[in-house]
């Protein structure tokens, strides 16, 4: 059962009795469904870019032990998919902290930034 379930049956119930006023309780609807997915959306949108960070994070870590990494170093350390590892490298090509050798294909590679 949602948290908004709960608490409807919960007012419903006390607004039955007698001991909630109308527009309290049509307030708290408002504030339940308005408010509390925006919460959820928040936290999922945080969670997303603390996993962004820790991705990229690893990526940087990933050239202490090696001088060049390819695409499929990456996939195979994070576990995602090829088009979001081009993306993390990118961001990371575009904040300067490495460099990518190579146009396309499979000679493509990347090193730290000097």
């Amino acid at each position: 059962m949602d948290i908004k379930n709960k608490y409807l049956g919960f007012l419903g119930f006390l607004g039955f009795l007698g001991f909630v006023h109308p527009l309290y309780f049509l307030f708290f609807l408002f504030f339940l469904f308005f408010f509390v997915p925006d919460q959820k959306k928040k936290d999922l949108i945080e969670k997303q870019a603390q996993e962004k960070a820790e991705h990229k994070s690893k990526i940087l870590e990933l050239f202490n032990s090696k001088d060049k990494i390819a695409n499929d170093d990456v996939e195979k350390l994070l576990g995602v998919s090829d088009k979001t590892v081009q993306r993390y490298l990118n961001e990371l090509q575009s904040e300067g902290k490495i460099r990518q050798v190579g146009e396309t294909g499979r000679g493509v590679f990347y090193t730290r930034a000097q």
